[in-house]
């Protein structure tokens, strides 16, 4: 099943933060492809440092909430730490798609709920996947022209 992955690291040293998960994401996706490397102001939460973002697209058998798990444990072994709400971090790595899958549930939400209206996700997965689609929202050719108009 085709999974979507949004990148984003703004504490130390951003780039090799995120060449470690893209290292570490191809241990559980298949054909792993990534989009180039953005920097983007931070959205939301504390005054911080501008994040690098990049998107990872590939093929996983996992169930979906396994999948968010090895995410979590991938983020845990970088040293990401949970302190304040969409504060800094070494590490995010969000689960924006999984096939058509449409979950709501504490732990998991797919799509991702708020991946239609941000252009640190959207800019670089139209990069590598220019018909990849939200379920439920549509193509995000469609949502990233409409996320640039506001």
């Amino acid at each position: 099943m085709k999974a979507v992955i949004a990148l984003g690291s703004n504490l130390e040293n951003r780039k090799l933060n995120l060449d470690i998960a893209v290292t570490k994401l191809e241990e559980v996706l298949r054909n792993l492809i990534v989009s180039k490397y953005i920097e983007t102001k931070a959205v939301g939460g504390p005054v911080q440092p501008d994040f690098l973002n990049s998107v990872a697209i590939g093929e996983s058998e996992l169930e979906p909430e396994d999948l968010l798990n090895r995410l979590l444990a991938i983020e845990d072994e970088m040293g990401r730490v949970r302190e304040v709400k969409w504060g800094p971090r070494i590490i995010d790595l969000d689960l924006i798609v999984f096939g058509d899958h449409v979950i709501d549930t504490q732990n998991l939400k797919l799509p991702h709920p708020l991946a239609s209206s941000r252009d640190f996700v959207l800019t670089p997965w139209l990069s590598i996947d220019p018909d990849g689609v939200i379920p439920g929202l549509g193509k995000i050719k469609f949502l990233a022209s409409l996320s640039r108009k506001s």
